[in-house]
């Protein structure tokens, strides 16, 4: 396997038209002979902003993505603008404006360590990966203007999607584009990965991995604690406007005649935050006025799949509260977007304050603004806790220590099509096919 960017591969030069006609340049994902016909440089290149990027479009049997990914300094790599085509011969949708961490907080249980990572992080955090990264089904790409690869560029067969097996045997093995990079925050490496499968979902997965915190030993390489992700996903269903945010419920009982499944305005219609609440398979999610084949607004919603819930109590001025609450929503305001990716590292805001308001009248959810109708943002906090254990030790170590390095932590959520296509987005047939 080559590197992408080496003197052995080409680059592709497009010139985007702009008030000064200068050019930029944008690498072409270089894949192995059997993904050139469905992994490519963007036909049309979506990308919008001037950091590090590229433009990557995949064709697959029944639908394609098209997607920006690009070094959004402290934020890593961010996902977005993000088009998807539900049928061979339909037009781009658009799903996304963009979407990525926000932030990752790292409180140990018992030290008092309470780390913001992004608080240190810049474009220089996004590490160089390897071939070897990438593995036998991947490629390594480098970001317009960057000197060494950034990206592993995956394909990847994801099991089975549907399958039939009345009087005849029939099946679906669904497909992924994954792309992922590698973000350095002191001792753990971050692999922020993005999933675009051809089901028209999209996965979003952070893993730690790296070595135990080594600056306190030996305690702070035995101390328990957590990843928290709180990550932010700026819908632009069909368009930054008309998009509304909803609450999904399943209510079950000791009556079997009273459970329902429940869909309500999130939040009354306003901007705010919400408690996870798995009893009800509670889920929030973003409707678009636009209507499907059978009347019903088109949509997608976040399916969680935790491994706990964390919460957390600091103390003034950093009090945590953001901990406190699982999804958050509010309504995009290109003010406070620029406030949250601060690509020149001129200052640091932390979720207390762009997005609960915290000492910053009016941002976040503090303003209250409707979220019916409107260009929405979602917000989701997921974790994964780390008590180290024997695994953590290298070689030698005594009981102690643990100067090993760490296998990875995965956490994460998907963003999941809910009424997005008029019928199963994978060729999935008629009962009568299958009998």
């Amino acid at each position: 396997m080559k590197t992408l960017g080496s003197t052995a591969l080409v680059l592709l030069i497009a010139t985007i038209a702009s008030a000064q006609e200068t050019t930029r340049r944008r690498a072409v994902p270089r894949m192995p002979p059997a993904q050139e016909q469905s992994v490519r440089a963007c036909t049309t290149d979506i990308c919008t902003t001037s950091q590090p990027h590229a433009c990557i479009e995949i064709t697959n049997a029944e639908t394609a993505w098209r997607t920006c990914i690009s070094n959004q300094g402290r934020r890593g790599l961010v996902l977005g603008p993000t088009d998807l085509r539900r049928t061979p011969t339909s037009d781009w949708l658009r799903i996304l404006r963009e979407a990525g961490v926000a932030e990752i907080f790292v409180p140990y249980h018992g030290l008092g360590l309470r780390l913001y990572d992004h608080e240190t992080t810049s474009a220089q955090s996004i590490l160089e990966v390897t071939p070897a990264d990438a593995g036998p089904n991947g490629t390594v790409l480098t970001l317009s203007g960057q000197r060494i690869p950034q990206l592993v560029v995956e394909t990847n067969d994801r099991g089975i999607a549907w399958l039939c097996k009345e009087r005849r045997s029939i099946s679906r093995r669904g497909q992924e584009l994954v792309l992922w990079g590698v973000q350095d925050a002191a001792n753990y490496d971050f692999i922020i990965e993005y999933r675009l499968r051809d089901d028209g979902s999209i996965g979003f997965r952070l893993g730690a991995t790296g070595y135990n915190n080594p600056f306190f030993p030996p305690r702070s390489t035995t101390e328990a604690h957590m990843h928290d992700v709180l990550w932010r996903v700026d819908v632009d269903l069909n368009g930054s406007g008309n998009d509304t945010a909803v609450e999904l419920t399943h209510t079950e009982t000791s009556n079997p005649r009273v459970t329902r499944d429940d869909e309500a305005p999130f939040n009354g219609g306003r901007e705010g935050v919400v408690k996870w609440d798995p009893e009800k398979f509670f889920t929030i999610g973003v409707e678009d006025a636009t209507l499907n084949a059978h009347g019903n607004r088109i949509g997608y919603a976040l399916r969680p799949a935790a491994s706990g819930i964390s919460r957390h109590f600091g103390s003034v001025p950093r009090e945590e509260k953001f901990t406190q609450s699982d999804f958050a929503v509010t309504r995009f305001k290109q003010s406070e977007r620029d406030a949250l990716y601060d690509t020149a590292h001129v200052r640091y805001l932390q979720p207390d304050q762009y997005l609960l308001g915290q000492d910053f009248e009016g941002m976040g959810v503090a303003d209250n603004e409707s979220i019916e109708n409107s260009d929405v943002v979602l917000w989701y906090r997921s974790s994964a806790h780390h008590d180290p254990h024997d695994e953590d030790h290298a070689p030698g170590d005594p009981s102690s220590l643990m100067t090993g390095i760490t296998n990875v932590h995965w956490q994460g959520v998907d963003l999941e099509p809910r009424n997005l296509f008029d019928f199963n987005p994978l060729g999935g047939p008629s009962r009568t096919n299958c009998q």
